[in-house]
């Protein structure tokens, strides 16, 4: 990686590829699919993808099984059971599906729940449930599809229109899934017109993991989760507000100060949606697993082609609103970020290193590469790596990260340990740029931060 920018266009550049891929379908046998002819067949002009209203919530979504939290996606849709005649590998597609893309660079990140309702011999209908948060989809469809024949398997085939998916709008793909019997996992891909085969991504299987809430503010708000304002107009330039969490005993202990972990967001989550910020993030943890002893706050950048990052203004003027804000124990002062957010975490403790007890970077990058281009305008300030000297750094990142690689890693932290800064790289062996959501719900990350004071 050259500079943040290039890093930042290559984060998006992967997001539209995930969405074609995700589309586009997975490979469905194990010989691929033949080369495509000029044009689609007669069937796929013919097939629809359609908007899907939901007017009745509890209509289409049911109770999550088990007595947990939230719905079940698409859950309350039933499915007739097959008929008489119907031949066992066309029976086999009827169902709710869930399942992922695994395509680079962050494997698992799009995620779908697929109910094919009805089948027969020439075609069905099916709805589908899909995007990078299933609270919110990028896709909500009903698709009307054909049945074809490859290599002797049935696959169900319609022609999608990808707007809804960042970068994507206007752009079509052919759906592609069909049923594997040795997985019992509907498959899929499409067709890369430069090679002849079938590029397999997606996998979806029967299960019951997905949950969706009719309520997601009142559903986080019940595990101490809330969304606020800026309280400045200076910072409401930059961003809608922010996420904060306030742990069990806050509202009855006023007298106590409590330690504070600040949070900073990556690329894929800028924009005026602030309830993405529940989703990579520490309030995973929360949500997930149970409370944490910290606030957590973290801001919302928006999205500005003249800001490509968070700006070093914004960050000092967010955290003396939280100081003002909130009773935080000024010596234990924590800050973490991932991706764009763990460029600016160096950056940010760089500045101001004497607000920080400790600081934990996942998949960021060099801070030297601040400029002002990177900063939207404003000119980078000197960034002296003793500045750190005195604070503990964790960087951890993926073996298999191709946004922000090893080889970009390594001399960060080189540079970071030869300037007399207590830093440690931990590699998560098999992760690609996703390494945020086994650490972020491991306790014994925030174990890690509660060690450290300042003086």
């Amino acid at each position: 990686m050259a500079n943040p920018t290039r890093a930042a266009a290559a984060i998006s550049a992967a997001v539209l590829l995930a969405a074609v891929l995700f589309v586009a379908g997975c490979a469905v046998s194990r010989q691929g699919y033949p080369t495509p002819t000029a044009g689609l067949p007669r069937t796929m002009q013919e097939s629809s993808w359609k908007d899907f209203k939901i007017t009745d919530f509890a209509a289409v979504h049911s109770p999550f099984p088990g007595g947990g939290e939230g719905n079940l996606i698409f859950g309350a849709i039933p499915v007739p059971a097959p008929a008489e005649n119907l031949a066992p590998e066309l029976a086999a597609f009827l169902g709710r599906w869930e399942g992922c893309d695994y395509a680079p660079p962050v494997a698992k990140d799009y995620k779908g729940v697929l109910v094919v309702r009805e089948i027969t011999p020439q075609g069905g209908r099916a709805y589908l449930w899909a995007g990078t948060n299933l609270q919110y989809p990028y896709w909500i469809k009903e698709i009307a599809f054909h049945i074809n024949y490859f290599d002797g398997s049935p696959v169900i085939e319609w022609q999608a229109d990808l707007t809804g998916a960042p970068g994507a709008a206007g752009m079509t793909a052919p759906v592609r899934l069909g049923y594997d019997p040795e997985t019992k996992e509907l498959r899929g891909g499409f067709n890369v017109p430069t090679s002849g085969v079938l590029f397999g991504t997606w996998r979806f299987a029967h299960a019951e993991r997905f949950p969706v809430y009719a309520d997601y503010a009142g559903y986080l708000a019940g595990k101490g989760i809330e969304t606020r304002p800026h309280q400045t107009t200076r910072l409401a330039s930059f961003g809608a507000g922010y996420m904060v969490y306030l742990p069990e005993g806050y509202a009855e202990q006023p007298e106590k100060d409590w330690p504070l972990l600040l949070f900073l967001h990556g690329s894929g989550d800028r924009g005026d949606n602030i309830f993405l910020l529940a989703k990579a993030s520490p309030f995973l943890m929360i949500r997930e697993q149970g409370p944490l002893p910290f606030i957590i706050a973290a801001p919302l950048l928006e999205q500005s082609e003249s800001i490509a990052t968070f700006p070093e203004p914004y960050l000092e003027g967010f955290l003396d609103e939280i100081l003002a804000e909130y009773r935080v124990d000024r010596s234990r002062i924590y800050l973490t970020g991932l991706s764009m957010g763990g460029e600016a975490a160096y950056r940010f403790a760089l500045k101001r290193p004497e607000l920080f007890a400790a600081v934990a970077v996942l998949a960021g990058f060099d801070p030297k590469f601040s400029s002002a281009a990177l900063n939207g305008g404003y000119e980078p300030l000197p960034l002296p790596l003793e500045n750190l000297r005195g604070i503990p750094v964790w960087a951890i990142s993926g073996e298999k990260d191709t946004v922000v690689p090893l080889s970009v890693v390594q001399p960060t932290i080189d540079e970071f340990a030869a300037a007399g800064v207590d830093i440690r790289l931990t590699v998560l062996e098999g992760h690609d740029h996703d390494v945020w959501t086994d650490t972020y719900s491991d306790p014994a990350f925030y174990d890690w931060f509660l060690q450290f004071h300042r003086a």
